[in-house]
């Protein structure tokens, strides 16, 4: 027991002496099998699960102060995701914009009440490009940022604004579902040029069919996508635009008929697209419009436009119902 002992007191002292003198040495420690602290994810599997990268996107978002933070974010995780993580993150992304952005107006508006600043917006001329802006790299900088963080200028009336750059955001389409992909494509296309400005139709009526027809997809292929009920309303919306929307250039102002190329779209569309549910609408209306023959209003005191027609006014009325009977169950 004795000499077991001392070997053991020898032992201790010369670790005590080794670790005491020189320089330190380096120590490769070994976990003993079936002691590992964390198990690798199979070849092929996220790192992260859809709980770890959500939570950390939204604790991120809430305590983002731009939004390009977020979009580094996104850039970063999105290639090793799940098609469902990825849509996720991008409804999560819509989130922190709700919020973001009315801020980021508000601020953009103080800005903008500035004489100088002002002056220099106007030289970013149409189509909007920053790099017009001369003299200001600072005000440059942080129009760049903004873009950097998904968003977009828009502009009405000679108001700037800041908006969601859904263009931008069809980068991560290859990583999301069929659902968020076909949303993002719809949102892109408002967000590069809006339908409807100064309250009159901004793009042609066959280009307005052709995003009537694109929700019409989303909502067919998507009934209970994650944003359906958002599309739905894009599409009463688009509809209501298409059918009743004759304030400048659907209506001859001396017989209140409408205009036969007017007409000529909706009958175009109906045969264009037989088997689509908005052609049901379409031909119901033209209906109601030969009914009248080709009369939308009647005549008022004085040569102005009276009333609608009973027949189109009652047809107007019943849109968002007949939407309503096609699409939701």
């Amino acid at each position: 027991m004795k000499r077991k002992s001392v070997h053991m007191l020898l032992g201790i002292s010369l670790m005590i002496a080794v670790s005491g003198c020189g320089s330190p040495q380096k120590v490769t420690v070994q976990t003993p099998a079936g002691q590992h602290e964390q198990q690798q994810p199979p070849a092929g599997e996220p790192a992260e699960t859809k709980e770890d990268v959500l939570e950390q996107f939204k604790l991120l978002a809430s305590q983002a102060k731009d939004a390009e933070e977020t979009i580094r974010f996104l850039d970063d995780n999105m290639p090793q995701t799940t098609p469902e993580q990825a849509d996720r993150l991008i409804l999560e992304l819509e989130h922190f914009y709700d919020r973001y952005l009315p801020s980021l107006n508000d601020n953009f508006d103080t800005m903008l009440s500035k004489p100088e600043t002002a002056q220099k917006m106007n030289e970013i001329g149409y189509p909007m490009n920053v790099d017009n802006i001369k003299g200001d790299d600072t005000l440059k900088q942080w129009l760049l940022d903004q873009m950097a963080g998904g968003l977009a200028l828009g502009n009405t009336e000679g108001m700037f604004y800041w908006k969601v750059d859904y263009k931008k955001l069809q980068r991560y389409s290859r990583y999301v579902s069929g659902d968020i992909r076909s949303y993002l494509a719809l949102k892109a296309m408002d967000s590069e040029k809006n339908y409807i400005e100064d309250g009159a139709i901004a793009v042609s009526r066959e280009e307005l069919g052709n995003r009537i027809l694109k929700a019409e997809y989303y909502l067919v292929e998507h009934p209970q996508g994650l944003r359906a009920k958002e599309v739905l309303q894009m599409y009463k919306s688009y509809l209501d635009t298409y059918l009743t929307d004759f304030r400048y250039d659907a209506v001859d102002d001396r017989t209140l008929k409408l205009l036969p190329d007017v007409k000529k779209s909706y009958r175009t569309f109906v045969s264009d697209h037989p088997e689509s549910k908005t052609a049901i609408i379409v031909e119901k209306y033209l209906d109601a419009i030969n009914r009248n023959n080709d009369v939308i209003y009647e005549q008022g005191t004085g040569g102005m436009q009276g009333p609608l027609k009973k027949d189109i006014q009652s047809f107007w009325d019943s849109i968002d119902l007949k939407v309503n009977s096609l699409f939701v169950s």
